[in-house]
């Protein structure tokens, strides 16, 4: 199989008016839909970056935000849980090849939910690790995810932060989400006690922050040679912006024939005019940085600091630009905005959430770009960077 650009969006857009009428179904029971994630997986949202030897469509990564833009559009937790999808797949495959081996054994329709922080304990055994964590949280997509992927500090020699690959039946779920917004990501704690995972299952942080993990050397893919945070945001900026574009669609459709207390069009009064004009340019706006960053590690190697520390801010910038435009449209909507079948509010409950994932941290990120601005070497202690 294979698939184009063009084609993954046509994907998108037929997913999406589905994920819509589930997206009130998604928020009551804290998770997705089960249908919501198998057809995410029969439209080969997985293969988007994977390789093609394990079935993958080794796509690039502004096909990924495209995808991402056009279902977040419908619902942010959907469009959340199934950037997630693109996003492990092209993870996995920087693992050694024996891990992408097993997580790919029964075809690549694979949903892996993740844990990043190094909430895990590991310690070395003949063979591999000792893996034992009680509070691995923040696992979005877990209740419909078969392998995860979880973040853990080495003990010996010397402290270091790494990422296991574990199976089925190795980790158990601890139902923990219970929030305001993105309700519908069950993004619940994955639990591990003494599960021992061979060493052919580990990734360094190192390593996948540089882009040179060992799955880098078995595929010819440039992707997989990328360094982490040239692309790692783009994850969750594009539910994010795509949650705020779907939510001004919804309020421009609405406005065109909503009345007022005093029974006037509010289409007609300039102060709806006016704040939908400057929500529109700041979601044109945001769009425009977060495409110009899905491009950049294009550019010669010898470009990369600069414009992966210029990505970097720009990231954040986009948090920033949609946030200021959510709020926008949401005191446009008045008091109606707020009732609990509007979509406009679960959109300012869920950006507002997602918009405070560190990748999109406003003093990490602009931090970075100033110090590499001012010729400062990069802080030691933001080890994405």
């Amino acid at each position: 199989m294979s698939a184009t650009r063009p084609d993954m969006i046509e994907r998108a857009k037929a997913l999406a008016p589905r994920f819509a009428k589930r997206a009130d179904a998604a928020e009551e029971a804290r998770r997705l839909p089960a249908e919501s994630v198998r057809e995410m997986l029969e439209a080969g949202l997985a293969r988007i970056l994977m390789p093609p030897r394990f079935g993958g469509y080794a796509l690039d990564f502004e096909t990924w935000c495209d995808v991402i833009l056009e279902l977040s559009k419908a619902d942010a937790s959907h469009g959340w849980c199934a950037s997630l999808i693109i996003h492990h797949a092209h993870l996995v495959a920087q693992f050694p090849e024996a891990a992408q081996q097993a997580v790919w054994a029964d075809g690549p329709d694979v949903a892996i939910a993740a844990s990043f922080a190094p909430r895990a304990q590991a310690t070395r055994v003949d063979g591999g690790y000792r893996v034992s964590g009680q509070n691995s949280n923040f696992a979005s997509g877990l209740d419909r995810s078969t392998w995860v992927m979880l973040g853990a500090m080495i003990d010996q020699p010397a402290p270091e932060w790494v990422f296991f690959m574990i199976p089925p039946g190795d980790y158990t779920v601890r139902d923990t989400w219970f929030t305001a917004g993105m309700r519908g990501t069950g993004s619940n704690t994955i639990v591990t006690d003494n599960v021992f995972v061979p060493a052919e299952r580990m990734l360094r942080l190192v390593d996948m922050r540089l882009g040179q993990g060992p799955g880098g050397a078995v595929h010819d893919i440039a992707t997989l040679r990328t360094p982490f945070y040239f692309y790692a945001p783009i994850c969750f900026a594009a539910p994010v912006l795509g949650a705020a574009q779907g939510a001004y669609a919804h309020f421009r459709e609405g406005a065109k024939t909503r009345r007022a207390v005093d029974g006037s069009l509010v289409a007609e009064k300039t102060s709806t005019q006016v704040g939908m004009a400057r929500a529109a340019a700041d979601l044109d706006a945001a769009e425009l940085l977060l495409r110009r960053a899905t491009r950049a590690s294009q550019a010669p190697q010898a470009d990369w600091p600069a414009l992966l520390a210029r990505s970097i801010r720009d990231f954040a910038r986009v948090s920033e630009l949609t946030l200021a435009a959510i709020d926008a449209l949401m005191g446009l909507s008045g008091t109606a905005g707020f009732a609990a079948s509007h979509p406009v509010q679960r959109a300012w409950r869920d950006i507002h959430f997602a918009a405070s994932h560190i990748s999109l941290n406003t003093e990490t990120n602009y931090s970075h770009f100033g110090r590499m601005e001012l010729g400062l070497p990069r802080d030691s202690k933001r080890p994405f960077f």
